[in-house]
């Protein structure tokens, strides 16, 4: 599973996809974009959840189907997801729905480092499926 958000560091996460791929031929890709719930009265007092929602479903195609393109010129076969939920234990939980082997996302760049890492979030809440941290360089982050 590579989760994908709305900045341009998951493509180290479709890198290594690609990477792995050229050593197995068995890989197949499930990619997810999270929102979360809207929640916030600022937006909720100029927009419906209802706009809000479909604003937000229109962005996650638009990202999914950027990285599943990368993907598929590759020859990787992969579906796209999208989920309005909390974005780790959603992560989690789908990856255990679809009998996921990995969860790869890119490690942060050293400023995010400084703060809550979402990498560093997912790697303590994780379940039975390993989290492959993938830096900038394409190797893999202890």
């Amino acid at each position: 599973m590579i989760p994908i958000e709305a900045n341009e560091t998951f493509r180290r996460s479709i890198n290594f996809a690609i990477d792995l791929a050229r050593q197995s031929d068995a890989l197949e890709a499930c990619l997810l974009h999270i929102v979360e719930p809207v929640r916030s009265w600022e937006i909720l007092r100029l927009k419906t959840e209802e706009d809000a929602n479909a604003q937000a479903i229109s962005r996650s195609e638009l990202f999914l189907e950027a990285a599943a393109s990368h993907l598929r010129t590759a020859g990787i076969p992969c579906k796209t997801y999208f989920r309005e939920t909390e974005p780790i234990f959603g992560i989690l939980d789908l990856a255990e729905q679809l009998d996921c082997t990995g969860i790869v996302v890119p490690k942060p760049d050293w400023l995010a480092n400084i703060t809550n890492s979402f990498a560093r979030s997912l790697k303590n809440a994780q379940r039975s499926i390993p989290v492959i941290v993938v830096r900038a360089n394409g190797s893999i982050a202890p």
